[in-house]
């Protein structure tokens, strides 16, 4: 499954990249892709479940503590 979330918070390019890394270490997660010109994440997963939509936004706010991610 393949879904694509709005974000907010993360004020720039180096730091969406650091915050894909580490989104793609989160087990369950096939593929993780941050685009910060048009602010969006797509995750692509067999399953996105509550508890991995807390570890998106947990890595996200590791780096930007602001962040903020439309699921």
């Amino acid at each position: 499954m393949k879904r694509q979330y709005r974000f907010s918070g993360i004020d720039c390019a180096n730091c969406a990249r650091k915050i894909e890394d580490l989104i793609n270490k989160i087990e369950g997660i096939d593929s993780a892709s941050v685009n910060f010109l048009m602010q969006k994440i797509t995750i692509e997963a067999e399953d996105i479940t509550p508890e991995i939509k807390n570890e998106i936004l947990k890595a996200a706010r590791k780096i930007e503590r602001d962040a903020q991610i439309a699921f």
